[in-house]
């Protein structure tokens, strides 16, 4: 057996066994969580919508105890946006294991997506087996067990995004539109690429005007369906509890405005009576903006200096970028990084260095290393360890933007592809 071959084995057995551990890691404690949240939390919000009641002002521990979940005392009323909780309805018409066990299913589907397409993205430069290792590593990651551990959305928000981009990249840009506006209006969060999808919508200002109008009737349209009244709640009820649980989390909350926040916290011991803890989460909501404007920045002054547009590195970093910048970044946020982390690997397959290898591998271990770490000297720096990996990916994408070719399909390659 040659050298090739015996490799070959040998990455496909790692394949197996990494996909074999994820595949236990998840399925071992999800009995256990049908009663736990988050999971808990768009049931009963969702049954709230479907019963008439006020989603937004009801105390919840009275529905927790009704249908058996365990209550946690730090969220007593809803968070979700409207959008959200209504596109839960169909889930809380089913009894509470039922519902749990469907919405599970619709995350495993979610999660076959991103694989998917990020196995057919790229095709073009990785052999099958280096992709049936990088699918493999992502079901065992970290991000992958929280999600399911706490039956959250980001799986399936991450496989819409992805889809907008194909989309955008096969030459349909009003579909990605549509679908980056569908994503923001159910968490939020993914606007922060919606002005990138405007801008890489077409070369002249008419598409993307086109384009614009589009995300501006379907979020009017979107809106209408839960009605003004329920998103006035949201706002003065659901984002004022929002604000507060994460003013005073210190633990898995992996992004800049939390570090920042944090960080001023730590000086002063974590002192639940100190007054500045507002004023510094304040600030570190203004560095996460202002990380994501650098780092549009970037892209755009990138694009001047180059002939060939490099849109999937600029993908990459921005959503890099957004899950930095948010205010709230759990580490089950953190499986939108399937796809940029198929490129980056695909890419330092293209050109492996010492150098490139070193701090991708870094990465990927800092992402993975989610702990609860409560020792008195440790608990600040090494808390944020998963955030020090996404800053050296996105280091990583911001070098490839700025001094590397490419080394991506072009758009006809990849249409090509996935018909």
């Amino acid at each position: 057996m040659t050298g090739g071959t015996w490799r070959g084995w040998a990455l496909d057995a790692l394949a197996l066994a990494l996909m074999v551990f994820g595949v236990w890691h998840v399925a071992r404690v999800l009995p256990s969580r049908a009663v736990g949240n988050d999971f808990a939390h768009c049931y009963i919000t969702s049954r709230l919508l479907l019963t008439g009641a006020d989603v937004y002002s009801m105390p919840l521990q009275p529905e927790y105890d009704r249908f058996g979940f365990r209550y946690t005392h730090v969220i007593p009323t809803a968070t979700n946006p409207p959008l959200l909780v209504e596109a839960f309805a169909p889930f809380a018409m089913l009894p509470p294991w039922g519902a749990f066990w469907a919405w599970t299913a619709l995350e495993i589907l979610s999660l076959g997506c991103l694989l998917l397409l990020s196995w057919r993205l790229t095709a073009s430069r990785l052999s099958a087996q280096a992709r049936r290792l990088v699918c493999a590593g992502i079901v065992a990651s970290a991000p992958v067990y929280w999600h399911f551990f706490f039956s959250q959305w980001q799986l399936l928000l991450g496989a819409m995004i992805l889809i907008a981009y194909t989309c955008l990249r096969n030459g349909r840009p009003t579909v990605a539109c549509l679908l980056i506006t569908i994503a923001t209006w159910l968490k939020l969060f993914p606007v922060l690429l919606v002005p990138w999808f405007l801008w890489r919508a077409g070369p002249d200002w008419k598409t993307r005007g086109k384009c614009a109008g589009a995300v501006l009737v379907s979020s009017a349209g979107l809106v209408a369906i839960g009605g003004l009244e329920l998103w006035r709640q949201f706002w003065l009820h659901g984002m004022k509890v929002l604000r507060a649980w994460i003013e005073w989390q210190r633990h898995f909350d992996f992004t800049v405005p939390s570090f920042v926040k944090n960080a001023a916290w730590a000086l002063h011991n974590f002192d639940p009576e100190w007054t500045g803890l507002h004023k510094w989460a304040e600030v570190g909501a203004v560095c996460g903006i202002a990380l994501v404007t650098l780092t549009y920045g970037v892209s755009w002054w990138n694009a001047q200096r180059q002939k060939d547009v490099d849109m999937e590195g600029e993908f990459c970093l921005l959503s890099i970028a957004m899950l930095a910048g948010i205010a709230e970044g759990w580490g089950h946020y953190f499986v939108m990084l399937a796809f940029p982390v198929a490129v980056a690997v695909a890419r330092v397959a293209v050109r492996p260095t010492t150098g490139r290898v070193t701090v991708l591998g870094l990465s990927f271990v800092m992402l993975n290393v989610m702990g609860d770490f409560r020792s008195p000297w440790l608990e600040f720096p090494a808390s944020y360890i998963p955030l020090y990996g996404l800053s050296l990916l996105g280091a990583f994408f911001a070098y490839e933007l700025w001094g590397s070719k490419p080394g991506t399909a072009n758009v006809t390659t990849i249409a090509r592809q996935l018909q």
